[in-house]
C-alpha cells in the first residue's frame, strides 16, 4: 500500500513537469495563448483519471461514484488545489482572461444542476453535453489562432520547441499522469477499506482527491515555473471537462441515475459555491492575483467541507 502510494506519488509529480513543459513548447510553437493551453490539452489530459474512474464505476452499477468521483475532484481541484497553489505560489490572475471560461462553468454546472434534479443523466443528455464540450475547444482554439494573427501574444515569450517533442512530452507527462493516478488511487482505496468508509465519503473524498492529483501535480509545477495562466486554466479547464467529458461520456456508455440524495442537496451546491467564487477572489484583496489569503480561504472552505461530511455521516 505505502509504495503504491509513494510510486503514484512519483509518476504523477514527472507527468506534471512533462505536461507543462510540452504544453508551454506548442503553445509557443502554434501561437496559442497559454491560457488555452492550459483550458484544453492539460485539462483534458489531467481530467483522464476522473474519466477511467467514472466510466468503470458506472458500468459496475456505481453511479454514485461516477458522480461522486467528478463532483468532490471539482471541490478539490477548487478548494484543495488552486487554494494549496496559490498558498505557495503567488500568481498573477488578469480576471478578464477567465471571465468568458468561468462563465462557461457556471453555465455547464447549472445544466448539470438541472439533470441531477430529476434524479440523473441520461444517455441523450450525455450527448448534449460531449457536444457542447467539442464546440467549447473548437470555439477557444480557433478563436486563440485569429487573435495570434491579428496580434501578438503577450505571453509566448519563451523559445519554442518542435511540435513532435512538444507532443512526445504531453504524451508522456499524460501517461505518467494516468498511471500514477492509477497507483495512488489503488493505495487510497486499500486504506479506505481497512478504515471501513462509507462508499459516499469515499466516492466524493478519498477517490476525488486521488483522481485529481494530476491537476495537483500539473498546477504545482505551472505555478512553480511561473506559467500561473496554465495552472489556473488548468483547474477551470479540468472542471468543464469533468462535467462535460467525464459525466457525458459515462452517460452515454452507462446512464447515471443518482440514488444518494445528498450529492445534489450538499455535496452539488458546495461546488457551485466554490466555482462562484474563483472570479472575485482575483480582485477580492489585490487586483488580479491569487495570493496566500485568497489560497487560505479556498484551502479552509475545503477543509470545512471535509468536516462537514465527517460529523454529517
Amino acid at each position: 500500500m505505502a509504495l503504491s502510494l509513494l510510486a503514484g506519488f512519483g509518476l504523477l509529480l514527472l507527468g506534471g513537469e512533462l505536461l507543462v513543459t510540452g504544453s508551454v513548447g506548442i503553445a509557443h510553437r502554434l501561437r496559442i495563448s497559454k491560457v488555452v493551453i492550459g483550458l484544453t490539452l492539460v485539462a483534458f489530459a489531467t481530467s483522464a483519471p476522473e474519466l477511467i474512474v467514472s466510466v468503470v464505476a458506472a458500468l459496475k452499477g456505481k453511479s454514485d461514484i461516477a458522480l461522486g468521483n467528478v463532483i468532490g475532484s471539482n471541490i478539490a481541484n477548487i478548494g484543495l488545489i488552486l487554494g494549496s497553489t496559490a498558498l505557495l505560489f503567488k500568481m498573477s490572475a488578469l480576471r478578464t482572461t477567465y471571465r468568458n471560461d468561468w462563465i462557461f462553468l457556471l453555465v455547464s454546472n447549472a445544466m448539470l444542476g438541472v439533470f441531477l434534479y430529476f434524479g440523473g443523466i441520461s444517455a441523450v443528455q450525455g450527448v448534449i453535453l460531449v457536444t457542447l464540450l467539442i464546440g467549447y475547444n473548437i470555439f477557444k482554439i480557433v478563436g486563440a489562432r485569429k487573435e495570434s494573427l491579428v496580434k501578438p501574444m503577450d505571453d509566448l515569450d519563451a523559445d519554442s520547441m518542435a511540435i513532435g517533442k512538444g507532443v512526445l512530452f504531453l504524451v508522456l507527462g499524460a501517461a505518467g499522469l494516468k498511471f500514477g493516478a492509477q497507483f495512488f488511487v489503488n493505495g487510497i482505496s486499500a486504506m479506505a477499506l481497512d478504515w471501513g468508509l462509507s462508499e459516499r465519503f469515499v466516492s466524493v473524498t478519498i477517490v476525488a482527491f486521488g483522481t485529481s492529483v494530476p491537476e495537483l501535480a500539473a498546477s504545482l509545477m505551472a505555478a512553480k515555473k511561473g506559467e500561473s495562466d496554465i495552472a489556473i486554466g488548468n483547474i477551470i479547464g479540468s472542471n468543464i471537462f469533468n462535467i462535460l467529458s467525464v459525466l457525458g461520456i459515462t452517460a452515454i456508455v452507462k446512464p447515471i441515475i443518482m440514488e444518494d440524495q445528498a450529492l445534489f442537496t450538499f455535496d452539488f451546491p458546495y461546488s457551485i459555491l466554490l466555482t462562484f467564487l474563483i472570479i472575485p477572489l482575483m480582485g477580492l484583496f489585490k487586483a488580479d492575483r491569487l495570493n496566500r489569503l485568497e489560497g487560505a480561504i479556498l484551502l479552509s472552505l475545503y477543509i470545512l467541507f471535509i468536516l462537514c461530511l465527517i460529523f454529517r455521516g
